[in-house]
Order: structure tokens, then sequence, then C-alpha cells
């Protein structure tokens, strides 16, 4: 199939042939991997048809359908349903973890950008991806139940399958992830792109001054022979002005320059329009309007604060000196003064728009600039200094704010070991619980069991016997009010409930909730139960889902940390965007927090299993720990914004071809 016909068709048939082609791989890559180990060709088929139907049970969801529909589907053969399959039952469930954390961030990274090509089609996939681990554990336990093997046999077959499954799932969500990227690139190549970053601008988008002008040559450069024609047409002395009479001129204008940015507020009017550039050669009234609409771009420029509009507008003067003298100020190497214009506005974007003028970093380049405003006798090595000052002011930023931060390497270290340990938890929950419907028993476990078993994660690990047991307890608690498996069997689990409850009660008071939190928690399930027992109605449940939002906290203990991150149970994944996927220490953010303040700054370290960033601010001891499960949803938000750099001059030099 072409890439021209994967990417024609309508919004529905683009949806359906990515569906159609994930599916396919998917099921190949699954096959390849049994192949391995299973021979029988029927075995074959029964494991890949039942992944089959798990990934079109995941992937089926349309707007208007509710996530608890799918999830009822999803997980139904996940839980832990007879006493006997309890063994087998958990083995899928840490099956499920272990290949979900050899092979997550590439999983996350195909699931995200299946959704980038999915936009404005029909089509929604919901957290949980149908190329996910899930649909691998539902064609195990669909192998298990159509071949009738016993749960010695299939536990046998669980730890052959392991190493070709991690291999062959890796091997395939990087490969298709790279082949949907190349293909997205393409068509940003022929057209509008489907999807871009927040804070990344289409090069073909509307709004794009460079892509309207549609140049084939660098926009400042176009600038510069704009003029050029225009002044071709203009009346010129004979023979040009003579070298010492132009020198004279040059003199004369630095002078008048010079009166005006001392005496006055700046140049308020145009050099190039005024008398005396109008004695200017073509070339040097070419040099004076790219400064002069770089400059004049710079002040109306929304994103740059005042403080950095006030820098670009004293560097003015410097600017037009230097454009009347160098020879190189234009040339196709991009000069240090041009240079630092971009530096001074990429830094004036990374900061708060309400930023103080008394900043050390404004302070700093308000010094270089100083120095450029008073010399003498304006030069290019001048500019090269004062861009090599820049740089270094910069550096020096950043490094201060990633020396802050190293203090809080062991608690960004001890924040990710509980994260990863909730994950866990949320993930063999998920698995557990998915199909339950909504009752007291199910918020029970969502609201407080969830912490009982990220407990045991954290301290013993997700392939310890306690772990195994906190589930089992989690599952015989469900099968109370499993109506499905009849009279006799309920009856039989209903007689457990008092020692059920015990376990829960030991369980609840480990993880440290007080005698009178532990009843108010269990309450709504005994009173469950009670009518249970007496034959009753089940009584009126309203669901209490806990936020699957992020929450925001301050460590008193540790001056200057906030931390953001999940505490309760989030079912599903919740992936990072490809770009933020791949942030490094150094990079420049701004994150959106609950309370409505924004964290800029650098990232300053990452955990061991980069679960957990750290940011920390540029001019203040001020860090932010994030769990990457709460970034994927702050930047959502407008106010998240991942920094590249950007050339304001370009900006300014397309924006002024455009409306000329």
């Amino acid at each position: 199939m072409t890439q021209q016909s994967r990417s024609g068709g309508s919004p529905a048939e683009r949806a359906e042939a990515l569906l159609t082609r994930s599916r396919s791989r998917f099921l190949q890559a699954l096959r390849e991997a049994a192949e391995e180990v299973i021979h029988h060709p029927d075995w074959l088929d029964a494991f890949t048809g039942a992944a089959g139907e798990c990934f079109d049970e995941l992937s089926s969801q349309r707007p208007g359908r509710g996530p608890e529909d799918v999830r009822g589907l999803t997980a139904s053969r996940m839980n832990l349903v007879h006493d006997n399959e309890t063994d087998y039952s958990i083995a899928l469930i840490n099956l499920d973890q272990r290949l979900h954390d050899y092979c997550g961030r590439d999983l996350a990274a195909l699931h995200m950008r299946m959704r980038m090509q999915l936009i404005g089609t029909p089509l929604v996939l919901q957290d949980e991806s149908p190329l996910g681990t899930e649909s691998v554990c539902r064609a195990l336990r669909g192998l298990k139940e159509a071949e009738r093997l016993s749960a010695t046999e299939a536990l046998g077959l669980l730890q052959q399958l392991e190493e070709p499954l991690r291999r062959h799932l890796s091997g395939f969500y990087r490969a298709f992830e790279h082949e949907l990227a190349n293909e997205g690139l393409g068509a940003r190549v022929r057209g509008r792109p489907q999807h871009m970053e927040p804070d990344e601008e289409a090069p073909d988008s509307a709004d794009s001054p460079a892509a309207r002008v549609k140049l084939g040559v660098h926009p400042v450069d176009a600038l510069r022979l704009s003029v050029l024609a225009r002044h071709k047409g203009k009346p010129q002395p004979a023979g040009g002005l003579d070298r010492s009479l132009a020198s004279a001129l040059i003199d004369r204008i630095e002078a008048w320059l010079g009166e005006r940015q001392q005496y006055g507020a700046g140049v308020p009017v145009s050099l190039g329009a005024s008398e005396l550039g109008a004695l200017l050669s073509p070339t040097k009234a070419a040099a004076v309007e790219v400064i002069e609409t770089i400059c004049g771009y710079a002040a109306e420029a929304p994103r740059l604060p005042t403080p950095f509009r006030s820098l670009i507008a004293r560097l003015r003067v410097p600017l037009l000196r230097l454009a009347l003298r160098s020879e190189t100020l234009l040339a196709a190497e991009r000069h240090a003064a041009l240079r630092m214009v971009d530096q001074i506005a990429n830094l004036g974007r990374t900061v708060a728009p309400d930023c103080s003028p008394d900043l050390p970093v404004c302070r700093g380049l308000l010094t270089i600039v100083n120095t450029l405003a008073q010399a003498p006798r304006i030069s290019d090595k001048d500019f090269e200094a004062a861009l090599g000052a820049v740089e270094a002011l910069v550096l020096s930023r950043q490094r201060s704010a990633v020396a802050r931060a190293a203090a809080f390497k062991s608690e960004v270290e001890r924040m990710e070991r509980r994260d990863v340990a909730l994950q866990h938890a949320c993930r063999a929950l998920y698995l557990v619980i998915g199909h339950a419907k909504p009752s007291p028993v199910r918020n029970f476990l969502e609201n407080y069991w969830v912490h009982v078993i990220a407990k045991v994660a954290y301290r013993h690990g997700s392939d310890s016997a306690e772990w195994a047991t906190r589930l089992h307890t989690a599952n015989r608690l469900l099968a109370t009010v499993d109506d499905s498996q009849g009279a006799r069997s309920l009856k039989r689990r209903v007689a457990e409930i008092p020692y059920l409850i015990e376990e829960l009660k030991e369980g609840l008071g480990w993880v440290g909730l007080t005698e009178s939190r532990i009843w108010d928690a269990l309450a709504p399930c005994m009173a469950l139960h009670a009518n249970l027992i007496a034959g009753k109605p089940a009584p009126e449940f309203v669901p209490r889902r806990s936020s699957c939002r992020p929450t925001l906290s301050s460590r008193a203990e540790k001056s200057g940390l906030r931390v953001l991150k999940h505490k309760q149970y989030v079912p599903g994944e919740l992936p990072l965007p490809p770009a933020w996927a791949a942030l490094e220490v150094g990079d420049t953010v701004s994150v959106a927090l609950p309370d409505g303040s924004v964290m800029r700054g650098f990232v300053a370290q990452f955990a061991p299993l980069r679960q957990v960033i750290l940011i920390a601010d540029g001019d203040d001891n001020v860090q932010l720990a994030i769990t990457a499960r709460a970034l994927s949803q702050q930047v959502e938000l407008p106010e998240t914004q991942l920094f590249r750099p950007v050339s304001i001059v370009d900006e300014a030099a397309s924006s002024k071809l455009v409306h000329t």
C-alpha cells in the first residue's frame, strides 16, 4: 500500500485503514513470537484469535460510548473468577506488568502517534491501547480456555513465551511508530500536518508568515533583496558619494543616533525614512531597514515580557550604528548581532510574562546591552563579545538551576519508586475489576484497597506472596457480590464475609488508616453484604470516583520543592506525547499547575526510570517534581509548553515581506 493511498480517502476510511493495518501487524508480531514456542497451528489460531477479539473491543469506542462500556468488555476475562484459577490469573497479571514495564515507553509512543493520526476521524482511541499488553494476556487466557490447558500447563507456557513476546512486541511497537512518524512527516511536506505540538507552528499553516511568503531564499536575505530592488529605481549621485563624504555622512548619522539615545527616548523616528537615511547607499539602507524591522517587530511581540522588549529597544541604536559600518551584517552566515537578538528573545519567551526587570538575568542582559550602547565606535567584534557574554549568562543560569536541584536527587528517586508501585497497583486492579459494575465494593477497591496493593508493590515487589495475597483478597471481595455464579456459590462466599472483613481491616490498618476511618471505608460494603445476606435488594448506590487529575503539594521539609503526582487509582494509560517523552536535561519548559500558577524552568534531572522529572526555576530556589503520568495530563493545557529556539529575526523579516 502506498503512502498516498494510506493518507487518502474520507476520515472514516483513513481511520479504518489504520486500524486494519495495526491489527494485522500486531497479530503478526504475536504469532511470530508464539511460533518460537508453539508449533500447533490450532493453538496459534486460538492465541491470535483471542488477541484480535480484544483488539476489536478496545478499538471500537466511538464518541458517545462511555469508557465504562469498553472496560466492561475488555477486562471481563482477566478477572480472578475461580479460586482454582487464582495462581494462573495472578501470573497473567504479573506477566502483563512485566511486559508493560519492558515495552511501555515504546507502546506509549505508538499509542500517542495513532491518536495523532486519528485526529479529525470518527474514531477515538481510549487510554488502553488495543495493541497493548492486555490484549496479549487476554489472548493467553483465550488459548488456555480453548485448548483446556491445566493451570500447571498454562503457567509453564507463560514462562516460555515471556521472552519472545518481549522481544517481538518491543520491536513491533518501535518499527510501527517510526513508520507512522515518517508518514506524518510526508504529510507535512505534501500539505498541512495532521497534528502539531502546542508549541510548534506548522510550516505551511495559514498563520505562519514564512509559509505564506513561500520564499525561495532566507527571509532576511529576501528582505534585503526587496529593499535593494526598491532603491534601484531611485536616483543616485553619479559615481556614488565621495569616500571621504560617505565617511563623514556615517559619522554624522552616528552622532545623531547618539544624541537621540542620550537625550531622547531612543530613536522615535525611522532612520531609513529620514533625510539622512535617504543619502545612504542601497546596501546600507537595506541593513538599516532590516534592523528597524526587527526592533519594531520585537517592540510589539506579545510573547516577550516588557523587560525584554525594553532590552531590544535599547539595543536598537547600537544595531543601527553597526548597520552603518558592518560589511557582514546581512551576510549568508548569521551575524553575531542577529544571533544575540534571537538569544534574548528566546530567553524572554521562557520567563513569566510579568517578570520583573530586577531579575538577575534581566540585570545581566542590561549590563551587556549598556556596554554596547556606550561603545565609542561599534564593530563586529563588539557584538561577537556581547553574544559570548549572553551565551555564558544563559548557560550559567541553566547550570545554577541544575546544581540547586541536585539536592533533591534522593527525593526524586524515592518519589519514582512510590509512583511506580502505584502504577503497578492501578494496572493490576484495572485488570481485576474492569469487568465489575459500579458498586460499593468496586468503589472501595478503587479508593482504598489500591493503596494496600501499592504499598505491597513498594515494600515487597509485584512477584511476592504478599502481592498475590492482596490481589486474591480483592477478588474474594468482588466475588461476594458476583451473582453470575449461581446461588450455591454465592451462599458459600457470603459465609466468608466475616473472615474477609478482618483481612480488609488489617490491610487498611497496615497503610495507616485509623480505626474510625477503616469503619467509614468499609461501611458501604458491609451494608451491601447485610442486604445480600438478608435477601434484600442492594441499597441505592451513587458511585464516588476519585479524581483522575494529579494533586499538587509542597514538601515542608524540603524548602522550595513542590510535587505534582497522582495519589489515587487511575485506570488506563497516560502516555506522554513524543516531544515530551524525548525531554533532556537542560530543556526549558513551562507546566501549568492545578492552583492556577505556572512552573517555568529547566529540566534538571530524571529519576532512573524517567517516571519522575525535576524542573528547576532558573532564577529562584523553586523546584517541581512531577510524575510522567501527571505531566501527560498537564500538556493538554495551553500554559504548558516545551520551548524550542525560534528566530525572532526571521519572524520579523517574514512578517515585513507579507505586509509590504
